[in-house]
């Protein structure tokens, strides 16, 4: 059953009719505590919150996992993100998965900032800088991405041992097929990890963290010589993949949420929204409700998605256009203007999650929670309460 006591303190806060993003950091806690349960207890937490924590935003979640829920590292793409995370005050080592230059190398080196070796060039760079650098090497064994390749070994660690001042504090390689069910593809790249692993060891560099383990790898393969596995779209309450199964229990972070702002009774045979691809049947009410794509709410939902109203669904009727979207009430409404409207979260006994709207799209919930509009204002809540409000970028 859903929280209500934060609703009334967001009223308060808000335009009567603006849509607005919460963020269950409750819900948060919950995913991060399942996805340790999956786990042997010598195997830590890499936290990526990459990317404002795919949409859900980076320095509070970042606070309330360093606060509540104890993870080992926070991962990020960029090195922006990461001394954004230091001077929110986080002080729990962060990873950055992309590159750095020269100035942000030595920005992040006194500030528990953890970079990573993509390419052989990185390591020019690092030993050029003089600098006291711990890093993760990124190995790539199959996804042809970023990272060094596996015959790239032998080279990085000759250049290793002219750089005692830089650090191998971690290896990783990241699964590129880890949500296709019986794949092989993750015994395969784990067993050129290894390989590599094995030859670093065998140079005398024996790295105190090891990790592979996405959302999908370690949910539905587990972990093995890993001391670290990183969830990204697990903490956040979404499946790898919205069109599988994956035995984990997770409850979705984000709502996305808004209000009716105009009923309007139409006869029959009336177009509604751009393109008129929704004609009415019979007269009937149509509710405006104020939302639409500029908020996060995908165009393709247009004339199939739905929404939720007194805890019951409701079809959108025609295009989601920028700012609104429409549904047809019928000739009895039992809704009204200033209704709250639910296009992903729960009301009642129903919910709508991003994996169930990334379905209509054929996408991912990554996206759909990537998307969400910087617009609007996002609330945060704990134990019932409004903890945090962002409003929203309007110019």
């Amino acid at each position: 059953m859903e929280n209500l006591r934060h609703k009334a303190e967001i009223k308060e806060r808000l335009s009567p009719y603006a849509p607005y993003i919460e963020i269950s950091l409750d819900n948060l806690l919950y995913n991060l505590t399942q996805i340790r349960s999956t786990l042997s207890k010598d195997v830590g937490v890499i936290a990526v919150i990459k990317d404002c924590a795919y949409g859900c935003g980076s320095a509070k979640a970042a606070y309330i996992l360093e606060q509540h829920g104890k993870v080992e590292f926070f991962a990020v793409a960029r090195p922006q993100e990461a001394f954004a995370l230091k001077k929110a005050g986080i002080n729990t080592a962060v990873l950055i998965l992309g590159q750095a230059d020269n100035d942000e190398l030595r920005r992040g080196a006194q500030q528990n900032i953890v970079f990573s070796i993509n390419d052989l060039r990185d390591i020019e760079l690092f030993k050029s800088s003089g600098l006291n650098i711990r890093f993760h090497l990124h190995i790539d064994t199959g996804m042809n991405r970023m990272g060094l390749l596996t015959s790239e070994i032998g080279e990085l660690i000759d250049k290793l041992k002219s750089a005692p001042y830089l650090h191998l504090d971690g290896v990783y390689t990241h699964m590129a097929c880890a949500d296709e069910p019986n794949t092989s593809t993750v015994k395969e790249q784990f067993d050129k990890f290894k390989y590599c692993i094995d030859q670093l060891t065998q140079a005398g560099f024996s790295p105190p963290h090891i990790h592979y383990g996405n959302s999908a790898a370690f949910i539905r393969f587990g972990v093995q010589g890993c001391t670290l596995v990183r969830p990204g779209i697990a903490l956040y309450g979404c499946k790898p993949d919205p069109f599988q199964n994956f035995d984990v229990s997770l409850k979705p972070v984000t709502s996305l949420v808004s209000r009716i702002v105009k009923m309007k009774k139409v006869p029959a045979a009336s177009p509604v929204s751009y393109g008129g691809n929704y004609i009415t049947e019979k007269e009937t009410w149509i509710a405006t409700i104020a939302l639409g794509y500029a908020h996060g709410l995908p165009r393709f939902l247009s004339g199939k998605g739905e929404v939720l109203i007194g805890g019951n669904r409701y079809r959108i009727a025609g295009n989601v256009t920028m700012d609104y979207i429409m549904v047809d009430a019928g000739p009895n409404p039992a809704i009204s203007a200033g209704d709250e409207v639910v296009a992903m979260g729960s009301q009642g006994k129903e919910t709508i999650t991003p994996d169930q709207i990334a379905i209509y799209g054929n996408t991912i919930g990554y996206e759909i929670l990537c998307n969400l509009g910087t617009s609007i204002d996002r609330f945060y809540t704990l134990n019932g309460k409004v903890i945090h409000h962002d409003p929203g970028i309007i110019f």
